[in-house]
């Protein structure tokens, strides 16, 4: 009796199961519409009908796999860059920003000629400090006011954020981007009547990135790496243990790693190799973009 009981109990929660497992299988079971456009890119939509919103965004096939040593992490700096605007969005005046930068590179590759004799001078011993201003010659301390008040004049000529406040009047919400090894992908909610707006605004800034407040954007991902990584107890042994398994781990690590592009240094982390990153991510959204309709079509 006790038997047949639990044999039926069995059957029961077996015939549960796969009516479960059944169900979720058909719950996968998504229809995606496939379109190949002119330029190389595949779009891909999943219509849902009702729904006031789309979940938009793309993909670039490009990431920190594509780094080699001395410009790791700029894979993870491109992202943060592609939110700063382009030629027509978030400055006043375009050519004198353009102008500006030009000669913030130019002043900052001067600077690091300066920085690369205070290093050698340490290494000599004739001086103990980097950081001790009386430790620069006249013309570092020259340059470091030049630069400082070319920061200024590109802050005053910047309208903060306004990729991000464009979207937003809009109705837009939850733009953000992230990166991993062989892809960076940006992602947006936006009100299903304000779609041709993404296109243009995601089109814009792939066909004209301005990176504004580079050297400063710079130190924000420094700092990012310092705290999810070199301040973590295990950060540095677990980057180091897995190197012993993957060799380009070093050209892999998306938050880049020590003595890698992002450091301070001589030659190190400068707007050129960032620009032509842009370059070969422009290239790499050809390979894939995907859209996710809440309206038909």
């Amino acid at each position: 009796m006790e038997l047949g009981y639990f044999m039926r109990v069995n059957a029961s929660l077996l015939f549960f199961l796969i009516v479960s497992l059944a169900s979720g299988l058909r719950a996968q079971q998504v229809s995606v519409q496939e379109y190949a456009l002119q330029n190389g890119m595949k779009l891909l939509m999943v219509p849902r009908k009702g729904d006031p919103n789309i979940a938009a965004g793309w993909v670039a096939r490009v990431g920190s796999v594509n780094e080699r040593p001395g410009i790791t992490g700029i894979s993870h700096l491109f992202e943060h860059m592609m939110f700063k605007g382009t030629h027509a969005i978030g400055t006043t005046d375009i050519n004198k920003d353009l102008e500006i930068m030009a000669r913030m590179d130019a002043v900052k590759a001067e600077l690091r000629k300066e920085e690369e004799e205070q290093n050698r001078r340490l290494r000599l011993g004739e001086i103990s400090d980097l950081t001790d201003p009386k430790n620069r010659s006249p013309r570092h301390q020259q340059l470091l006011d030049e630069f400082a008040g070319l920061e200024k004049q590109e802050k005053d000529l910047l309208v903060k954020n306004e990729f991000d406040k464009i979207y937003t009047a809009a109705g837009a919400s939850g733009m953000n981007a992230f990166t991993e090894r062989d892809l960076t992908v940006y992602f947006i909610n936006v009100p299903a009547n304000k779609i041709e707006l993404w296109f243009w605004m995601e089109s814009d800034r792939l066909l004209n990135p301005v990176f504004r407040e580079f050297y400063s954007e710079r130190d924000v991902v420094r700092e990012e790496r310092r705290l999810r990584t070199e301040s973590t107890p295990t950060g540095k042994f677990e980057e180091e243990f897995e190197s012993t398994f993957w060799r380009q781990l070093r050209a892999q690590q998306c938050l880049g790693v020590s003595g890698g592009g992002l450091r301070p240094g001589p030659g190190q982390g400068s707007r050129g190799p960032v620009l032509r990153a842009a370059q070969a991510q422009s290239a790499g959204t050809a390979a894939g973009a995907h859209a996710r309709s809440g309206a038909s079509g």
